[in-house]
């Protein structure tokens, strides 16, 4: 099953002899994980920043803002993980493997 792909550049979708074949790009869930975690890291960044973070009540002593801080900095990689992951190995979509009739919607 060789097919013939010929990618136009980096920044473009791979695209075959009937020009049917484009990436996934925005809907790629890896692109979606990856800005949900990316929003998650950024807010726990600025909490970590900007809140205080409280006195814990049974001892008395103030709470460390390091778990906001580290969590924050794994989501962030992680994120760029997947982005990464998502540029180097894209999703392909062939439409003309469509099956047009089980489509929802209008009758066809």
């Amino acid at each position: 099953m060789s097919e013939n792909i010929t990618p136009q550049s980096p920044a473009g979708p791979p695209v075959g002899e009937d020009g049917q074949k484009h990436r996934a790009g925005a809907f790629d869930i890896r692109t979606v994980t990856a800005a949900l975690l990316g929003i998650y890291g950024v807010i726990l960044l600025l909490v970590a920043a900007f809140m205080d973070p409280g006195v814990n009540p049974d001892s008395g002593e103030a709470k460390s803002m390091g778990d906001n801080v580290w969590t924050g900095v794994i989501l962030l990689v992680v994120a760029a993980a997947l982005v990464l992951w998502a540029r180097l190995n894209p999703v392909v979509v062939d439409e003309s493997l469509i099956d047009e009739d089980k489509l929802p919607g209008e009758d066809h």
